[in-house]
């Protein structure tokens, strides 16, 4: 299995702010940015048409950094009104044609974050649970799915804390209600575990529903000590929730062994806060722990 995985990156970890949220425009410059991840071990990088490039322009960029692209992310900003399903619906088919364009046959799909939310302000605990909300949006979600794989790109669903879908359970419900070639299934290990859940079980439940996993690692403590305080979102992402993977409680190797014996897809890295201050040593650290820990050549 792992000899066929590749090893990539989610390069957050340089928009990490000071108050524990993410701002992309604090990134270096596109092709910088891309010669980073390639330097520092990765083989390829989420996909990311930049502002102002064409997706022609952006292969370009990342043929010359010698990286290949991996399935990016797509954020249906809707909480299941119907009234916003034909603009999201047509966003998430553009978003699916120029990652065809692109070679790739997968991408995430989640929910957004809002500042301020009930699921920020007391996160990874279900906050305000509501069945009749996981329906709507299950029903959205199925209807986005149509559309992308209409455009030949499976959409993946991923749970993350401060969503409407958070939870194990809700995480069932979407997967278990959408027929699993119109969705496949995007398991982040930092936010799954922080919220709770049996992330190793969900990968070997859905595993063949799985075309790639976001690695992420956490102090667990430390999310246990937010919880009890009643810390929201952000003030446990800057007391040190994330690290770079390895130097945290989670099990990863446990994680990626629950993955089918065939699964030749990608392990994306992604560190929302790193641990070393510097983004070019986090992912450098990453990409050095990754290779041994899963025997990726490189």
């Amino acid at each position: 299995m792992t000899s066929r995985m590749t090893l990539a990156l989610n390069p957050i970890q340089w928009w990490a702010t000071d108050d524990g949220w993410l701002d992309p425009g604090l990134a270096p410059q596109p092709a910088e940015l891309l010669a980073l991840v390639k330097k520092a071990g990765f083989d390829a990088v989420m996909a990311a048409v930049p502002a102002g490039h064409t997706v022609a322009a952006y292969a370009a960029l990342l043929d010359n950094a010698g990286l290949r692209p991996a399935p990016g992310y797509f954020v249906c900003r809707s909480q299941g009104d119907p009234a916003d399903a034909p603009a999201v619906i047509e966003a998430a088919a553009a978003a699916a044609r120029d990652h065809a364009e692109l070679g790739l046959t997968d991408i995430g799909l989640g929910l957004p974050m809002i500042k301020g939310g009930p699921r920020i302000l007391r996160p990874a605990q279900g906050t305000e649970p509501d069945a009749g909300r996981v329906a709507a949006l299950t029903d959205l979600l199925g209807r986005l799915a149509e559309a992308m794989r209409a455009e030949g790109v499976r959409p993946a669903l991923h749970p993350h804390v401060g969503t409407w879908i958070e939870t194990e359970a809700e995480t069932r419900a979407v997967l278990d209600a959408v027929p699993a070639e119109q969705l496949g299934f995007l398991p982040d290990t930092g936010h799954l575990s922080w919220a709770g859940a049996d992330v190793a079980g969900l990968v070997a439940d859905y595993g063949s529903r799985i075309p790639f996993l976001h690695i992420k690692d956490a102090r667990m403590a430390v999310a246990e000590q937010g919880r009890a305080a009643g810390q929201d979102y952000q003030r446990t992402v800057v007391d040190g929730l994330w690290t770079e993977p390895g130097r945290g409680d989670l099990d990863l190797i446990g994680i990626v062994a629950a993955l089918p014996d065939h699964f030749a897809g990608c392990l994306m890295v992604e560190v929302d806060r790193p641990a070393l201050t510097d983004p070019y040593e986090s992912a450098v650290a990453s990409a050095r722990w990754m290779r041994s820990a899963f025997a990726l050549d490189g």
